[in-house]
């Protein structure tokens, strides 16, 4: 079943290895959107950003409403079936597995991301259709090889695959050889 509105309110345990006084780009992004999965040191981040940059706010709903279009289109026009979201932050409403699997209920998604409460929080709530998959891969978005070899058990990478990247990109030093070695193993058609 599809995570809805009324969520199930996660464990606000954190991990051992979790230093909640350094800000973090999931967490940030998750206060932008009004979440509650955010600590001091993140909302003390977001709130430098708004000051210098106050239509951050405008921007990442549009980006969040963006992905919900960009992924209905892909699995119904396009006939994608298979989804790797690399950044996915902390769940919210219309992740790709909800979007996609309201198309297709056989979608494929892998999520990726490197933040450990993302994880936890994807784990607990993005929960797959019982016709598709839903895996989550702890990876950086740099280490492509640990990527593609934790997806191939959910992703068939013989047919197209859609790679969202959101918000993510400008976070990395030479996103461009990334992007290059993702779309080599990409199928034709992805």
């Amino acid at each position: 079943m599809p995570v809805t509105d009324s969520w199930i309110t996660p464990s606000r345990e954190t991990p051992a290895d979790l230093d909640t006084g350094v800000a973090n780009p999931a967490r940030i992004y998750d206060y932008w959107l009004g979440g509650k999965d955010n600590f001091a040191a993140d909302r003390e981040a977001a709130e430098q950003v708004i000051a210098v940059f106050p239509a951050i706010i405008p921007g990442v709903h549009a980006n969040r409403a963006f992905l919900g279009r960009a992924v209905r289109y892909l699995a119904g026009e396009a006939g994608i079936r298979q989804f790797l979201d690399i950044g996915t932050g902390i769940p919210t409403k219309d992740n790709v597995h909800e979007v996609a699997q309201a198309v297709v209920p056989q979608s494929r998604i892998a999520y990726v991301d490197n933040d450990p409460i993302v994880l936890a929080h994807a784990r607990a709530l993005l929960t797959s259709t019982p016709e598709g998959v839903t895996s989550y891969i702890e990876a950086d978005l740099r280490d492509v090889d640990k990527i593609l070899r934790d997806a191939a058990p959910t992703l068939d990478f013989k047919q197209p695959i859609a790679i969202t990247l959101l918000m993510i990109l400008m976070l990395i030093d030479n996103p461009y050889d990334v992007v290059a070695r993702l779309l080599d193993a990409a199928p034709s058609g992805s």
